[in-house]
C-alpha cells in the first residue's frame, strides 16, 4: 500500500500538496506520456538509479489516481525516468498525486512544463504526443493545444505535419519510431518534407525495405534519399490565392527549402487586415522556430524598447512584472510569476546601466527557475 505524506510546496498561493510513495509495480505510465526514448537507455537509467539510491529522489513525479479495480493504483504523468530508475534501485517512487478527475488536458500542460526543465524530450516525441492527443480529442483543435502548451499555434501545426509524415505510414514509421528521441526539430522536419514529396517517395520506399529498424536518426535521411541527393523541392507551408474559388493570383505564400530555409512573398495591398494578421502569425512561428536559441536576448531587447531605467525604478511593481511577462510571451518564453518577480527585482535595483541590467535580469531569473 502506498505511504502518504503531506508536504507544502513553494507556490504563489500556499497550497498543500499531497505526496505519496508507491511501489513502482503499482504505477503505469500515462498513455499520452511523451518520453519514448530520451534518457531511457540503460546507461542513463542505471546512473539515475545509483544517484537516487545514494541521495534519494530529488524531484517528485506527478501521478493521477486510477479508478478502483484497475490493474494499477496510479499512472505516472511525468517522472517516468525516475519511476524506472526507482524500479531498478528497488526503491519506492515519490510523487504528487492528483485525483482521477484531473483531466488529460491538465496533465498534458503540467507534463510539458516539467519536461522543459529535465533531461530533454525530443521535438519529435513531443510532436507524436500532440498528434495523439488531437486524434483522441483531448484538445478540440491545434489552437487549444498550443494555448495549453504555451507555444505558438504554428509550432503545433508544423510539429503535427511532421509527426503524421513520419509516424503514420508503416514503411517510414518502423524506421523512425525506434530512434525518434534522436531527432532534432530541423532534421525531423527535413525528413518529413522529403517523405511527403511524391517524386522522391517511391525510391525512398525501395531503400527503406533494405533497412532494419535502429538506423541512427542522423543518417536515416542519407540512407533513404542518398548521400548526394539534391535537396527536396520547395515545400509550400502557407498559400492564399485571390480569385474565384480560391484560384487566381497568389496573394501570399511561404515556402521552405530542403535545407530548412524559408521565403515569403506577399501582395500586402490585396490582403484584408485579418488576412495580414494570419500571415504575420505564420511568419512569426517560422522565425521563432529558426531563432529559438536567441529567445533570452530577444526578451532583453523587447524590455529595453518598452521601458527605461527610471520607469523600472518608479513604476508599481505589479505593472513592471506585467511588462516582463508580456515581453517574455512575445519572445516565445513561458515565464511564470516567480521568474517575472525575480527579473523585476533586478531591474528595480539596477545600478550598472540599463543594458547590463537587462542581461543580469534575464540571467538571474533563469537561474532562479532551475
Amino acid at each position: 500500500m502506498a505511504d502518504k505524506t503531506m508536504e507544502t510546496m513553494p507556490r504563489a498561493a500556499e497550497e498543500l500538496v499531497q505526496v505519496e510513495l508507491f511501489d513502482p509495480a503499482e504505477v503505469r505510465p500515462w498513455r499520452f506520456h511523451n518520453r519514448r526514448g530520451s534518457g531511457m537507455d540503460d546507461e542513463s537509467l542505471n546512473s539515475l538509479a545509483s544517484s537516487i539510491a545514494r541521495d534519494g529522489q530529488q524531484q517528485l513525479g506527478l501521478a493521477r489516481r486510477l479508478d478502483p479495480g484497475d490493474t494499477h493504483k496510479v499512472e505516472a504523468i511525468f517522472g517516468v525516468r525516475r519511476l524506472d530508475a526507482c524500479r531498478r534501485a528497488g526503491l519506492s517512487w515519490r510523487a504528487q498525486v492528483r485525483e482521477a478527475t484531473f483531466t488529460d488536458a491538465e496533465c498534458a500542460s503540467l507534463m510539458h512544463g516539467e519536461n522543459e526543465w529535465t533531461e530533454g524530450v525530443s521535438p519529435l516525441e513531443n510532436a507524436a504526443q500532440w498528434m495523439s492527443m488531437l486524434d483522441a480529442r483531448v484538445f478540440a483543435n491545434q489552437s487549444a493545444l498550443a494555448a495549453a502548451m504555451g507555444c505558438h499555434r504554428g509550432t503545433v501545426s508544423r510539429a503535427v505535419i511532421t509527426a503524421r509524415a513520419l509516424l503514420v505510414e508503416p514503411w517510414i514509421e518502423r524506421l523512425v519510431r525506434p530512434v525518434m528521441h534522436q531527432f532534432s526539430g530541423r532534421s525531423a522536419d527535413r525528413l518529413a518534407d522529403a517523405c511527403a514529396d511524391e517524386a522522391r517517395r517511391d525510391a525512398a520506399r525501395d531503400n527503406a525495405r533494405k533497412l532494419r529498424p535502429g538506423v541512427p536518426a542522423d543518417s536515416l535521411y542519407r540512407h533513404l534519399f542518398g548521400e548526394g541527393a539534391a535537396p527536396s523541392r520547395r515545400e509550400t507551408v502557407f498559400v492564399r490565392r485571390k480569385g474565384r474559388a480560391g484560384g487566381g493570383v497568389v496573394a501570399a505564400k511561404i515556402e521552405r527549402d530542403g535545407a530548412g530555409g524559408f521565403s515569403v512573398s506577399v501582395r500586402a495591398h490585396e490582403q484584408t487586415p485579418a488576412e495580414r494578421a494570419e500571415l504575420a502569425e505564420q511568419i512569426e512561428a517560422l522565425v521563432a522556430a529558426e531563432t529559438a536559441g536567441g529567445e533570452n536576448v530577444r526578451l532583453g531587447r523587447r524590455l529595453a524598447g518598452s521601458l527605461d531605467a527610471q520607469q523600472a525604478k518608479d513604476v508599481h511593481r505589479s505593472w513592471l512584472e506585467g511588462c516582463i511577462w508580456a515581453a517574455a510571451r512575445a519572445s516565445g518564453l513561458e515565464w511564470d510569476q516567480w521568474r517575472c518577480a525575480v527579473a523585476a527585482d533586478v531591474l528595480r535595483a539596477q545600478q550598472d546601466g540599463w543594458e547590463a541590467a537587462m542581461v543580469k535580469a534575464v540571467g538571474e531569473a533563469e537561474a532562479a527557475a532551475e
